[in-house]
């Protein structure tokens, strides 16, 4: 066996140490793609294999590369499958072999025995084997084992699968699944019923707190609002498991990564025996996810740093040749490719086949995609892209811009797109099986563990927000191209997804100060550590404590008993105690609870609220008024100009009046139409001119605007406010149903848009509004509703049915992702 080398990447890096070596030469020209002559290949194999026994792992990968880099240029892939074999990198041996017969030489001995032994990394699923690394069966060996685990491993790499795995490990518990958004819930609860030991145990899977009916077990897929809902509501219960996808949003001091925490810690305070597993994609060090009180102490951790994939990072400035960033010398190297000037056509030249083209707004996004749209011809659409442009225009509008950019190829998916659709488009770039080039313009909302079939990322920008992306969310991002999934597909003709394209391009939507190469050094240079930026104050290793006390002291006011803290105070009044529990963080509680409790107490005569314009005022009057908002924005617009408080009073009408959303539309574009205003506040995101004393773009000129961009400004605004209503306005409502101030039917239609108790009952079992109204009216003998206990079981029959009767695309996939086996069948029949 081959001893170690002791050669460090800091050496490799280090010009004086390659004096006298043709290292350098050779590799500039193997990567750049120069022509080279047959003993130049020699010897740059040669330092590939030298660079594979060394200690250092980035050498080895670097070592790796070169095998890689020298199969795409040559076409001879024997090498790297050597390399495969030594590696146990079983996936890439058996697709090496599969496009290349000729390499496998069954009648060896040595090959023999590698094949007995590559069984051992093979798995039956269906009709075709899976095929897993060694880095990958050891990390699912470590999933199964530990009870109390975090796992790290890149994106794309099998962790939804693991998870999967212990979800249905043990049926006969309660199991929680917590995602990071709402927009996942649906595609987490697909992934899970679509697993065939969760639809043979019959275990109910639950996606709303309110859907909850002292299940004796249950599989729970919520975000941690819902989470911390669902045990606030239910004092008695406790949670067997808890699995926590994408855990690096704990490391965030934002108010999400401080609830994130304050769930799990009141899960944990339930049972001290709760297993939790934790999974991330990239983490410095695990132990930052630990929380404060040793709540975490018993959790063992893994770290798989197995590379398949080497990414190609191309800087692309228009106008400009191209540069390749090498992440292993941290060095640049000049490619003979030159950039068109114009960005649009950069874009299109450096696509692939499925394209994922990354900005920072969505209002970057849909004007990028419309764009890419008008430089592109219209596709000959496949069957899927036809029925899509169909649902969409019946669903939302003819003339959504979405629809114009499918023509064309060309889709667009951001925070503002109403959730359905999202899903939607995601399983519309995965699932057109069209051979003309497809584009999802997308933002960071990519970033939560939405899987994509993309083999080419474009980035125009390196911001996320008002910073530049993390290097975690930049690997994150990396990481949605050339999935594991793709990449060993056995319809895949070529392994090109080996070295997925990376291009980055400075552009009219980067700031003008973009550094690229800076950013790559910080971001891709396989040497600089990740280093966690831990600003949750409820985690051990929290950089600023200052905010802990206050932390706690908020916690102990949900949960008393959860926290130590020493001298916490208490909520002393109702009101109080309710905005705690309801995750009120607008305004300090404490300082604000007595003028609250005395405010409610002048109305303690009155009737319960029954309308949407009393219901807005008594949030004004008791919450709001003369109290300190902290960071309000919208609230404050509510509380201090009558226009924010009269259009708020009309949209919660027509959301307690369960309007379609294509009927919001129209009453969206009639609002605007009958205003007197010339310019419009539509706020921060869509805003284009300045107005009044304000320096910030906050305003629309309405009457300059087409019919057309009505529609379209009108769809995100409606996501918006809907967020805005369910993320800020529902906590006061909650409250102040909670202490009977508001009647059961008022605060049924805000919350759910209807006090039908069929239709609330699928709407809490995860059925949109629309699909809600249609099974209700059409397809009634297809689902099972026991409005009593909260149940609803989807039979297959219902997606099924709703294909044939060619009904709304979006919906029908909608059902698909609700099928499932709910209680046992026998007590309905």
């Amino acid at each position: 066996m081959p001893s170690e080398v002791e050669l460090t990447i800091g050496r490799v890096r280090n010009a004086r140490n390659l004096d006298g070596s043709t290292f350098a030469d050779l590799y500039a020209k193997l990567m750049t793609g120069a022509r080279m002559a047959d003993a130049e290949y020699i010897d740059i194999l040669r330092f590939g294999i030298f660079m594979s026994r060394a200690q250092d792992p980035h050498v080895q990968r670097l070592g790796y590369r070169i095998f890689l880099q020298y199969a795409e240029l040559t076409g001879d892939y024997e090498p790297l499958r050597e390399i495969a074999q030594s590696r146990d990198l079983i996936p890439l041996v058996v697709a090496i072999e599969r496009l290349h017969p000729s390499l496998a030489d069954e009648s060896s001995l040595s090959e023999t025995l590698f094949a007995a032994h590559a069984t051992n990394f093979e798995e039956q699923a269906g009709a075709q084997p899976i095929h897993r690394t060694r880095g990958q069966m050891e990390l699912r060996e470590f999933n199964a084992r530990e009870s109390a685990a975090i796992v790290v491993a890149p994106t794309s790499y099998g962790k939804s699968e693991m998870l999967i795995d212990k979800v249905a490990a043990d049926l006969r518990r309660r199991t929680c699944v917590l995602v990071p958004s709402r927009a996942l819930i649906a595609q987490t609860r697909a992934s899970i019923v679509a697993d065939y030991r969760v639809r043979a145990s019959r275990v109910r899977v639950i996606t709303h707190p309110d859907a909850f009916n002292n299940d004796e077990r249950f599989i729970a897929i919520l975000t941690q609002e819902r989470l911390q809902r669902l045990l606030i509501e239910n004092p008695a219960l406790s949670i067997d498991q808890l699995l926590v996808d994408e855990a690096h949003n704990l490391l965030a001091g934002d108010t999400r990564g401080v609830d994130l925490s304050q769930a799990i810690l009141i899960a944990r305070s339930r049972s001290a025996r709760m297993a939790i597993t934790y999974y991330t994609p990239f983490i410095g060090a695990p132990g930052n996810l630990h929380h404060i009180g040793g709540a975490d102490q018993a959790t063992h951790a893994k770290t798989v740093n197995e590379h398949v994939k080497v990414e190609h990072y191309v800087i692309a400035p228009p106008g400009e040749r191209h540069r390749l960033y090498d992440q292993f010398l941290n060095e640049t190297f000049e490619l003979e490719n030159e950039t068109p000037k114009d960005e649009i056509d950069a874009v299109l030249e450096a696509a692939g086949h499925r394209t994922l083209v990354y900005v920072n707004r969505p209002r970057d996004a849909q004007e990028l995609a419309a764009q890419l749209a008008t430089r592109r011809p219209t596709d000959s659409l496949s069957p899927r892209a036809a029925r899509a442009i169909a649902a969409i225009g019946d669903l939302i509008d003819p003339r959504y811009a979405l629809i114009d950019a499918i023509k064309h190829g060309v889709m667009f998916h951001h925070g503002q797109v109403p959730d359905s659709l999202r899903l939607y488009i995601e399983e519309l770039f995965r699932e057109d099986d069209s051979a003309d080039a497809r584009f999802l313009v997308t933002t960071s909302t990519l970033l939560e563990g939405v899987n994509t079939p993309a083999d080419c990322l474009v980035m125009m920008t390196a911001a996320k927000g008002r910073a530049n992306l993390s290097r975690s969310a930049f690997r994150n991002l990396v990481g949605r191209v050339g999935r594991f999934r793709e990449l060993f597909s056995p319809k895949r003709h070529d392994l090109a997804l080996l070295q997925p394209r990376i291009y980055l391009i400075p552009s009219s939507y980067s700031r003008k100060n973009w550094n690229v190469d800076s950013f790559l050094q910080k971001s891709a240079n396989i040497s600089a550590p990740i280093d966690d930026v831990v600003n949750n104050p409820l985690l051990e290793h929290a950089e600023d404590v200052s905010d802990r006390h206050t932390a706690l002291e908020y916690l102990e006011n949900i949960e008393p008993g959860v926290t130590t803290v020493v001298g916490a105070r208490i909520a002393t009044t109702e009101v109080g105690r309710l905005c705690f529990r309801h995750g009120v963080h607008d305004f300090d509680i404490f300082g604000a609870e007595s003028l609250l409790q005395e405010r409610l107490d002048a109305r303690a005569t009155d009737a319960p609220i029954d309308d949407v314009a009393s219901l807005l005022d008594a949030i004004v009057d008791v919450f709001l008024d003369g109290v300190e908002l902290n960071d309000a924005g919208e609230l404050e617009r509510i509380r201090d100009t009558a226009g924010a408080r009269n259009f708020y009073a009309m949209f919660l009408d027509w959301r307690s009046r369960n309007e379609p959303f294509k009927r919001m539309i129209a009453h969206f574009v009639r609002y605007w139409a009958n205003l007197t205003d010339e310019y419009v506040y539509v706020g921060q995101r869509w805003g284009e001119v300045q107005y009044g004393e304000g320096f910030r773009k906050l305003f629309v000129q309405m009457k300059s605007k087409t019919r057309a961009e009505l529609v379209n400004l009108a769809v995100v605004k409606i996501k918006e406010e809907q967020d805005f209503v369910d993320f800020r306005l529902l906590k006061y409502v909650e409250v102040l149903f909670s202490l009977g101030r508001v009647s059961e039917s008022m605060y049924f239609r805000i919350k759910y848009g209807t006090s039908d108790s069929y239709l609330i009952c699928l709407l809490r079992n995860g059925f949109s509004p629309e699909l809600a109204r249609l099974t209700q009216g059409e397809y009634e003998d297809l689902v099972i509703v026991d409005v009593a206990e909260n149940r609803v079981t989807v039979l297959p029959e219902l997606p099924e049915a709703m294909t044939r009767d060619n009904r709304n695309d979006i919906l029908s996939y909608e059902a698909k992702t609700l099928v499932n086996t709910g209680p046992d069948l026998d007590s309905y029949l």
